[in-house]
């Protein structure tokens, strides 16, 4: 990975440190209806899910919902497509299926394929071919250029904010810029895409340079997109 040091040294290239991947969620949207059009039981599948995957906490009948009104499968164990077991969580909603893993959105879609294959094979359950996909992605890195170098002004109205707060305790504080956030017009409709983050790690120290990030897409585009931001605030750094 490429790292973001102060680009007014010489010679040194721009570096960004993943330090782990905190969600890494793939959503299938449809009719579930179309899934099961001749109404088959689906407590055999509950149960053979549970023990394929040897989910540690699993619903007992197709009413066990969890506290999201959803049949949750907590825990289990999938080998991903280069042989590594993996923690995974399912979720069977009224109008699809999700799946979260902490390594990849690749990991999880392999899962969801895998399950939506065993289940036509085994009981003749076929997803509908028009399947809306989505996803959502958070990492947490290290970067050592602050989020300040994207504007050079934004420093001297930091200064101003230190100068006007009063903190109760007397103790001065330094601010600094926390975060970028980026959402569409209709944010708030279920349907849209998740808000996308840029922000220190709360409760993290400034010098510790730790890092959140949440983006409604796979992985590897989030980590691209980190990349692309880190080149914006070297370039920023080189015209301060």
């Amino acid at each position: 990975m490429r790292s973001l040091i102060d680009a007014t040294r010489p010679n040194v290239e721009p570096q960004m440190k993943i330090l782990y991947i905190g969600l890494a969620r793939s959503i299938w949207v449809f009719d579930f209806n179309l899934l099961n059009p001749k109404g088959l039981s689906i407590q055999p599948i509950i149960d053979k899910l549970t023990e394929k995957y040897k989910f540690a906490k699993a619903p007992k009948n197709p009413l066990d919902y969890d506290d999201q009104k959803v049949l949750g499968f907590k825990s289990g164990t999938f080998i991903n497509s280069k042989g590594t077991t993996i923690l995974i969580t399912f979720s069977i909603y009224s109008d699809g299926f999700v799946a979260e893993t902490m390594s990849s959105t690749d990991d999880s879609t392999d899962f969801l394929v895998e399950v939506s294959d065993w289940i036509r094979k085994d009981y003749g359950l076929a997803l509908p071919s028009d399947i809306k996909k989505a996803y959502v992605s958070q990492i947490d890195f290290e970067w050592d250029t602050p989020f300040v170098q994207l504007n050079p002004g934004l420093k001297k109205f930091l200064n101003s904010i230190d100068a006007c707060v009063k903190p109760i305790d007397g103790k001065p504080r330094h601010f600094d810029l926390a975060g970028l956030s980026f959402w569409t017009e209709d944010a708030t409709k279920p349907t849209a895409p998740a808000i996308i983050k840029f922000e220190r790690k709360l409760s993290a120290s400034f010098a510790s340079n730790h890092y959140f990030s949440q983006a409604p897409m796979e992985t590897q585009s989030h980590i691209d997109l980190l990349k692309e931001l880190g080149q914006l605030l070297q370039e920023g750094a080189k015209d301060d």
